[in-house]
């Protein structure tokens, strides 16, 4: 018995899995992409060493962890770090060590530390460290990392949450060593429309902007999320491009609050 054609529904549904597997290896220069890009350049150009730490604050799902992550890997070496939670400063050597290339990290914290500044030392690379928001509550883990970063003159890209800025200038040595900072705010309609004509795989009209940019109140996080929903109404319809009529009424941005809100 011969097999069976994939169906349009199927078709569609391979479309979908095809464009969000495009959608994560592009990368859109929003705003506040090029406000990073700004202070990760001026950090290169300083004029006092010890002022290597570049901040990026910003509220959660504007894209911070996102843009990190790509400006690492497109350096020719880079180290992306995440704190956790309930990071201590042996926790977070022993990750650095491991993302350098230790196949055996050291069990102390003395010699982990040593292990990052001997690998460093002879390879210098420019650290992200994302959620730094966690090294608040235990400071000696970002005193670890401005240790090494003093040592051996490595800039270090902190990404935290909008109020990490405040929190640090209570600390003298860090507060002169922020050599560069770039705030990550809501994305405006313009960079809503830049993010579809960079990632959609279906074009799409300004009303479809104007409902996108309304619902995501600037998340870059959430604007993905939409794109993949009207990608979705899209290639159902097998539509060339989709209006602002066709998503009137549709939740493009699933808000679990707005929904728990309206259950109540």
């Amino acid at each position: 018995m011969k097999g069976k054609g994939p169906r349009q529904g199927d078709a569609a549904a391979l479309r979908i899995v095809e464009s969000r597997s495009i959608m994560y290896r592009k990368f859109v220069q929003t705003s506040n992409v090029s406000r990073f890009l700004a202070a990760a350049a001026a950090i290169e150009q300083r004029t006092a060493p010890e002022a290597c730490l570049v901040l990026v604050q910003g509220d959660a799902g504007h894209g911070k962890s996102r843009c990190g992550q790509a400006w690492a890997t497109n350096q020719d070496a880079a180290i992306f770090l995440r704190l956790k939670a309930a990071c201590t400063p042996k926790w977070l050597l022993s990750d650095l060590v491991q993302e350098l290339g230790e196949q055996a990290p050291a069990h102390s914290c003395e010699a982990l530390f040593n292990q990052a500044i001997g690998y460093l030392a002879k390879d210098p690379q420019p650290i992200v460290v994302d959620e730094v928001e966690n090294g608040l509550g235990e400071i000696k883990v970002l005193e670890t990392i401005r240790d090494i970063s003093d040592l051996v003159s490595v800039p270090v890209i902190f990404l935290g949450r909008e109020y990490v800025w405040g929190k640090l200038q209570r600390y003298k040595h860090f507060k002169t060593r922020i050599g560069a900072r770039a705030d990550f705010s809501a994305l405006d309609r313009a960079d809503v429309r830049k993010c579809f004509d960079t990632l959609c795989e279906v074009e799409v009209d300004d009303g479809v902007i104007d409902a996108v940019a309304s619902q995501s109140e600037g998340r870059i996080r959430e604007i993905v999320k939409a794109i993949e929903n009207v990608e979705r109404l899209g290639f159902k319809a097998n539509s060339r491009v989709v209006t602002g009529a066709a998503v009137s009424g549709e939740p493009l941005i699933h808000d679990w609050q707005r929904s728990k809100r309206k259950a109540a």
